[in-house]
């Protein structure tokens, strides 16, 4: 796991903070256990690296002036123009620690109806609240809606995560779903009319055969 070094700062005013970003360095505070807060810093070019290598759960080491330990991201401020970041909290964790975090939902595989143009794949949640361990959190909660069917659903209920993950939402939130639009092949009406061509091509072959067989009999007869 990558390590961000930090150094404490002691200027926490506005005009303090507003120099160091100037200066290029992010203004961070450290909520240690038992809530004390510790003013610091970060070279804002080592920290977008950092940032930028993480998938998931905003987990990594810290390093101020020489002692280390994990922290999970507690707040993000951004410029409300620019949307640079201006300053962020981090909280200090152990691997037994319970936390509460947003974790990105990602939906893999594709429906048959999807493929066949009857209906098409919504996804409404692109991240789910859950509480577990450190230890035990996912770097992404995993979809997989290649067996929905035509106008069909996946729900929060139907998760296989044991019981080491809490979902915080209702069981019944909607993750996955495909819907048939307007002007869209129903699958089913899709099926009989390829069952039908079937028996339609079974039929004439079978009449072609009899009607072979009687002509081959008229000429047995005439000959």
């Amino acid at each position: 796991m990558a390590t961000l070094q930090l150094q404490t700062r002691a200027d926490a005013s506005s005009a303090g903070t507003r120099r160091l970003l100037k200066s290029g360095v992010l203004p961070m505070a450290l909520i240690a256990k038992g809530g004390v807060t510790q003013k610091v810093q970060a070279d804002r070019v080592a920290a977008r690296a950092l940032f930028h290598d993480i998938s998931g759960v905003a987990i990594f080491d810290v390093d101020v002036e020489g002692k280390s330990s994990k922290v999970i991201m507690k707040d993000v401020q951004r410029d409300p123009v620019s949307r640079q970041v201006t300053h962020l909290t981090v909280m200090e964790i152990t691997d037994e620690d319970v936390v509460k975090v947003n974790i990105p939902v990602v939906v893999e595989g594709t429906p048959v109806a999807v493929t066949k143009r009857a209906a098409t794949l919504m996804v409404p949640m692109n991240q789910l609240t859950i509480k577990a361990k450190v230890k035990d959190l996912p770097d992404q909660i995993i979809v997989d809606a290649s067996k929905l069917r035509q106008n069909d659903k996946l729900v929060v209920g139907d998760l296989k995560y044991g019981d080491k993950i809490e979902f915080l939402h209702s069981d019944q939130t909607v993750l996955a779903s495909t819907k048939q639009l307007r002007g869209m092949t129903t699958l089913d009406a899709e099926a009989a009319m390829g069952d039908a061509a079937e028996d339609a091509e079974t039929t004439e072959e079978a009449t072609s055969e009899s009607t072979s067989a009687e002509e081959a009999t008229e000429e047995t007869a005439a000959e």
